[in-house]
């Protein structure tokens, strides 16, 4: 469990990183056209999407410590 939990840690955290501290860089690497990423709503997004990949990191963690106790 502890090595599908450092698996996730490391993809899934690595994109929440991403997105949560670099919002403006990841939509100029993106596919999306000048136009669209000029947008507050997409910036937001980006920045919801990596908190919701934060938060499955954790819950992987939660879930391998109480795997211990089983």
């Amino acid at each position: 469990m502890f090595i599908m939990a450092i698996l996730v840690t490391l993809i899934f955290g690595s994109f929440s990183y991403m997105l949560l501290k670099f919002p403006e860089d990841f939509l100029k690497m993106s596919s999306f056209s000048e136009k669209i990423t000029k947008k507050p709503f997409l910036k937001k997004y980006v920045q919801f999407t990596g908190w919701w990949f934060l938060i499955i990191v954790i819950g992987i963690w939660i879930i391998a410590i109480l795997s211990l106790f089983e």
